[in-house]
């Protein structure tokens, strides 16, 4: 699937979020870097929702949606096995995804 990721440079750093991927972001000191790190967390928000039973949220961004100079947009493929799409996604995944993510970082 290939989703549409937002990186935006600040002052000391990059930051990237993927719209279709709610709480799906990274930091990174280089652009690169923070390529590297964004397709990490999308693999890992895919995979904890799947482990969870919840609506893979389908790609729906567009690069058209997208017109400010400070930022660069960019599609990121994420391959992993068995993805199924929804037309919508639903508020209480992006809860369990926040709540699995401290629980595996702890």
């Amino acid at each position: 699937m290939r989703y549409l990721v937002i990186f935006e440079q600040g002052d000391t750093n990059y930051s990237a979020y993927v719209p279709d991927l709610p709480v799906c972001v990274a930091v990174g000191d280089t652009l690169e870097e923070t390529r590297k790190e964004i397709a990490e967390a999308m693999k890992f928000h895919i995979e904890c929702l799947q482990e969870d039973g919840e609506i893979i949220p389908k790609p729906m961004s567009k690069l058209s949606d997208q017109t400010s100079s400070d930022i660069t947009a960019e599609f990121v493929e994420v391959e992993i096995d068995n993805i199924t799409a929804a037309k919508q996604s639903n508020l209480p995944s992006f809860t369990n995804i926040v709540s699995r993510f401290k629980r595996k970082r702890v």
